[in-house]
């Protein structure tokens, strides 16, 4: 049995709006981890160059300090009737319609104390699907969400 992720993860709609429980929203759902809030991306405003007649390199930073390209964070959860679902699919489609469909959200994860900024760009394919089976029916799933801004701590 999986371990009571309650009160681990959290998603709200807006800036202002208040932190919501997955577990409590989303009857049915367990977030397993939310993978990429301590991530640095690539350095944007840098300019570096190596010469062929020299070990040193030229370095550049405009701006006063470096500038990241924002990050993906992987959200990968499970859907089931075994943590609460009455109906596997519905459940699983009511989350990934809510995460992937409705534009920007937040994401809180209260294992490393971060939340983040965040839209969902690319595609989603869950990981395993076994329906039909009762209470033993699941969907496995993880989203790639794009990071907005920077994680920041809660």
């Amino acid at each position: 049995m999986a371990q009571n992720l309650s009160n681990k993860y959290f998603v709200k709609r807006t800036a202002g709006g208040s932190w919501e429980d997955v577990t409590t929203k989303f009857a049915g759902i367990k977030i397993l981890s939310i993978d990429g809030m301590n991530e640095l991306g690539d350095a944007q405003n840098v300019y570096t160059a190596q010469w062929v007649n020299s070990q040193v390199e030229d370095y550049h930073l405009t701006g006063g300090s470096v500038i990241r390209t924002n990050v993906d964070i992987s959200v990968t959860f499970v859907a089931g009737q075994r943590y609460g679902a009455a109906n596997t699919q519905s459940a699983h489609d009511a989350f990934v319609n809510y995460m992937c469909n409705q534009g920007d959200l937040y994401v809180k994860s209260a294992y490393t104390g971060k939340y983040a900024h965040v839209v969902c760009l690319k595609g989603y394919k869950p990981t395993t699907q076994k329906l039909h089976r009762g209470s033993n029916s699941y969907i496995l799933g993880t989203i790639t969400l794009h990071t907005l801004d920077k994680p920041s701590n809660s």
